[in-house]
């Protein structure tokens, strides 16, 4: 439902251009965005190693729970993307168009509330807390930069949320097969685990690395002035 209200509220923002090149060069934005799989790649890799030592058993009618997971982070990559990328680009830049950096500022402020929202919970008072809540915030922000430079260059919605969607169906997918021992479901990001922060500053390399390569990639290919004219 949240996936079609928002591609109903880009339609009143943007109308129907919004949607013509909803499938334009989808191969070459997934290309494209490879790198930034490449941490949740890691996370799948340990949890088939996990798999392989722990031997778990499977949760009963696993295939359907596998099937409903792919297509519930898929429908999650559409929405995000047309939310934090779709709607805040064209939303925000008719406004700050005028200014001195408009689409770095754009790509900043979305980022840091696709970032935000992301943060479930964090106790201010636990200093491990709040440097995990600044790093995944910060993560993140790194993250859509990556993406809205596609969606710049491409404007392809199918293309993001394919990648968005791996992004998020990777480091889980196992958890709809097995049934493994002392697996966390609160869904909070900070922990408060010194492990955690550690494991935040590691994708803060992967972050930056995907980042600088995507940015060589498609920057010299963005046609900025056009972008503020449409």
């Amino acid at each position: 439902i949240i996936t079609i209200v928002t591609l109903f509220y880009l339609y009143l923002i943007s109308g129907k251009k919004a949607f013509t090149s909803l499938n334009n060069q989808t191969g070459y934005t997934v290309k494209t965005l490879l790198p930034t799989l490449i941490f949740s790649g890691i996370f799948a890799l340990f949890g088939i190693l996990s798999a392989f030592m722990e031997k778990p058993p499977f949760i009963p009618n696993w295939p359907v729970n596998l099937l409903l997971s792919a297509v519930n982070m898929f429908l999650v990559g559409i929405y995000e993307e047309a939310c934090f990328r779709a709607c805040a680009s064209d939303a925000l830049l008719p406004v700050l168009k005028k200014t001195k950096h408009p689409f770095f500022l754009t790509a900043l402020i979305s980022g840091l509330v696709f970032g935000y929202v992301h943060v479930v919970s964090v106790d201010f008072s636990d200093l491990q807390q709040v440097l995990q809540f600044f790093l995944k915030i910060l993560n993140l922000l790194l993250s859509g930069f990556a993406f809205m430079l596609l969606y710049w260059k491409t404007g392809n919605l199918l293309g993001l949320a394919i990648v968005h969607g791996l992004n998020d169906f990777l480091p889980d997918f196992l958890n709809q097969i097995f049934v493994f021992k002392n697996v966390d479901h609160s869904a909070s990001y900070t922990s408060g685990n010194a492990g955690t922060t550690v494991v935040y500053l590691i994708q803060l390399v992967f972050e930056i690395a995907a980042l600088i390569y995507v940015y060589k990639k498609v920057n010299k290919n963005i046609d900025y002035k056009k972008l503020l004219e449409d």
